[in-house]
């Protein structure tokens, strides 16, 4: 679905009919709000990327393949990267799916993250992505409140997406501090196999959050200090605001990460420490009973000469031996302290 929108002379944001895209006039001269395209292509075909990237906007056969890399159904979303080219610039985004279930069991990677590709020039942006996303919805629905400033241009649109993205991370982040405090008390008083399974899954999930954050901060430094031509003077100090975002959050998931692998060591002591107490009291039983074996076995003998097998009192005798040297053994035990 193509989803047009141009910014008039006051900054404001008015949608333009699906049919008008081949009537655009794409300007690219000065980097003001007005008179600036949004072009919006969410779950759209192979046939309107097409018309939208070689016809409207030609780029580059090596871009048409980074934004079509999630089409095949097999595939993750293309890691985050920026890249310039003469008329445009690149960008791959990783924003956290709408669908995405955190912190309450073991994490669907394969739908932890999709993929954004935003194309920006002057006067021109596009974002594609082929799932629904709510980051880019929400500026979608701020600007159509709140009018660009006139030195505002795509960069700002471009920063207003990527805040989003970043700090959708938050309330993520919170929820799986929360939950690994519930598995902390849980790992040492009842460590189950279904926790381990838990705490491995999210070792994995924050592993993949890590590297995304860490590829989208290298983008946002790049970004914040004026590297690329689109980008003004003025607006590199609001990619660094988003940057410090960034930081903290990464800083936030490597103390998580910190958190998983204690929780991970404390679970594996405490199944030891179980197994070791089950271990302990099995042994002890087998040494109670090894006596009472022992006997047993040397008057279950069937030789002819045994005095005691004829005596009188052999029987009374071997039980109270049994009972003797296992509660010989039990008190050992005791004095020891070992039970």
């Amino acid at each position: 679905m193509i989803t047009i929108h141009k910014f008039n002379e006051q900054g404001e944001l008015s949608p333009l009919p699906s049919d008008s895209i081949h009537d655009l006039q794409l300007n690219n001269e000065g980097n003001s709000g007005a008179g600036l395209i949004w072009i919006d292509l969410e779950k759209s075909t192979i046939q309107e990327d097409e018309i939208i990237f070689k016809k409207v906007f030609p780029v580059h056969k090596l871009t048409l393949e980074d934004i079509s890399y999630l089409r095949d159904v097999n595939k993750k979303p293309h890691l985050p990267k920026v890249e310039e080219y003469p008329t445009y610039l690149f960008l791959i985004l990783n924003p956290l799916c709408d669908d995405f279930q955190h912190a309450t069991q073991v994490l669907d990677l394969d739908h932890a993250t999709t993929q954004l590709s935003v194309f920006i020039s002057p006067k021109l942006l596009i974002t594609h992505h082929l799932g629904s996303l709510v980051g880019v919805r929400e500026v979608m629905t701020y600007l159509e409140r709140h009018a660009l400033k006139p030195h505002h241009g795509s960069d700002f649109v471009l920063h207003l997406i990527m805040d989003g993205i970043i700090d959708r991370y938050r309330p993520l982040l919170d929820s799986l501090e929360e939950h690994f405090n519930q598995l902390e008390e849980v790992v040492f008083v009842a460590p189950e196999k279904s926790k381990l399974q838990d705490l491995i899954g999210l070792k994995r999930v924050i592993n993949v959050l890590r590297k995304t954050l860490v590829h989208e901060k290298e983008i946002l430094f790049r970004l914040g200090r004026g590297e690329f031509q689109v980008i003004g003077e003025t607006r590199t100090i609001y990619y660094r605001d988003v940057y410090d975002h960034a930081a903290r959050f990464i800083e936030a998931i490597e103390n998580n990460r910190d958190m998983v692998s204690d929780l991970l060591q404390a679970h594996l002591s405490s199944s030891s420490n179980k197994l070791n107490e089950v271990m302990k009291v099995l042994t002890i039983i087998s040494i109670l009973i090894l006596p009472m074996t022992v006997i047993s076995g040397i008057y279950g003998m069937n030789f002819e000469h045994q005095p005691e097998v004829h005596w009188q009192y052999g029987y009374p005798l071997a039980l109270f031996l049994m009972f003797l040297t296992s509660f010989g053994s039990y008190r050992f035990f005791k004095f020891i302290k070992w039970i």
